[in-house]
């Protein structure tokens, strides 16, 4: 197996990350092999292992890197200024929605039962940390609209679980009904927005 330098290490690490996107959003997790990561990587399919357990595993870095950049981008335009309002709350959500619609990498995540495909093959700590990260970028945004008396007395981390289940529903659209779905979650996020902000 070949020995890399950590600058070597570190650029194989990123290009796996970046072919690994490339691949895995126009084949999938199950048509895309290690073999065709390594190769396009330019590395030998022993030397995968030397960064990954498991093609799972890579997708898991993958997917958390995207998540990471949306969660970036959403607070910088969203939560960036301290101002927090019925109507910047309102757009957030749909934004929200419009990105789990429009990312081909999310979407698929949810389709065929990759999502459980997931679960089974990676550690349970790795899952659990992913999910704390997932709560933890809005509950300081949430606590201070509470200090502020912009949003209701409730557990900060409920409201996190109840945006992350109207988000969740992007990925409804047929069960929803695609007649009345726009419909119904312009409603939802009227609702919702409505029965959370005091202002």
């Amino acid at each position: 197996m070949a020995k890399f330098t950590n600058e070597e290490k570190e650029k194989i690490y990123h290009s796996l990350l970046e072919q690994g996107r490339q691949l895995f959003s126009t084949h999938g997790l199950k048509k895309t092999s290690i073999g065709d990561l390594t190769k396009a990587v330019g590395i030998a399919q022993g030397s995968y292992y030397l960064f990954f357990q498991s093609k799972e595993e890579l997708y898991f870095a993958v997917l958390e890197q995207e998540e990471e950049t949306i969660r970036t981008y959403l607070v910088e335009k969203y939560f960036s200024t301290g101002v927090f309002s019925k109507e910047q709350f309102r757009e957030f959500l749909r934004e929200s929605f419009a990105i789990m619609e429009e990312n081909p990498f999310i979407q698929q995540l949810h389709q065929d039962g990759l999502l459980e495909t997931l679960f089974r093959k990676l550690p349970t700590d790795k899952l659990e940390q992913h999910f704390a990260d997932d709560s933890a970028f809005l509950l300081p945004f949430i606590e201070k609209a509470q200090a502020k008396g912009m949003l209701i007395q409730t557990e900060p981390e409920t409201i996190v679980s109840l945006i992350r289940s109207i988000v969740l529903l992007s990925l409804q659209k047929e069960k929803i009904g695609v007649d009345h779905y726009e419909e119904t979650i312009e409603l939802l996020i009227e609702l919702v927005t409505n029965g959370l902000m005091n202002k």
